[in-house]
C-alpha cells in the first residue's frame, strides 16, 4: 500500500472525476456528441484525446506533490501508479459500464487502455525523476 493511502485514493478519484466531468460536458453538447468514432482507437475522440492530455499533466503534478515527502520515491511512485490505474478501472467499470450502461465494449478502445497505462507509468517515472534530481 502507498504510504499515504487516503491521499493516493483521493488523487485517483480526482483524476477519474476530471474525466467524468469532461465526458459529461461533451455528452451535453450536441455538436461534440456527434463526432464520429475511430474504430478500436476511440469511441468518442472528443472525450478521450483531451482527457489523455489533461491526465498527462494532472497525473504528473499530483504525483510530484504526493512523492515530495516519500523516502523511496521510485517504489512509492509505482504504488501510486497502481492505485491510480486500479481505481480508474474500477470506477469506469462501476459507473460507466454498469450504472450508465456503456457496456463492456467501452473497454475495446486503445485510448482507454493508454489512459490506464499512463496512470500507472507517470507516477513511477515521476518518482524516478524526483529521486534522481532530489527536487
Amino acid at each position: 500500500m502507498p504510504y499515504k493511502t487516503g491521499k493516493a485514493l483521493i488523487y485517483a478519484v480526482l483524476l477519474w472525476v476530471i474525466g467524468f466531468v469532461w465526458g459529461s460536458i461533451v455528452f451535453m453538447t450536441p455538436a461534440l456528441k456527434t463526432v464520429a468514432p475511430i474504430p478500436y482507437v476511440s469511441r468518442n475522440p472528443v472525450i478521450s484525446f483531451p482527457i489523455l492530455i489533461i491526465w498527462l499533466i494532472a497525473t504528473y503534478l499530483l504525483a510530484k506533490s504526493y512523492l515530495q515527502a516519500a523516502d523511496d520515491k521510485v517504489a512509492e511512485g509505482l504504488k501510486l501508479g497502481i492505485v491510480f490505474s486500479v481505481v480508474n478501472v474500477l470506477l469506469d467499470l462501476l459507473v460507466l459500464v454498469l450504472l450508465l450502461k456503456a457496456g463492456f465494449s467501452y473497454f475495446i478502445s486503445l485510448t482507454v487502455w493508454l489512459a490506464y497505462f499512463m496512470l500507472l507509468m507517470i507516477p513511477w517515472i515521476t518518482g524516478r525523476s524526483v529521486q534522481k534530481t532530489g527536487a
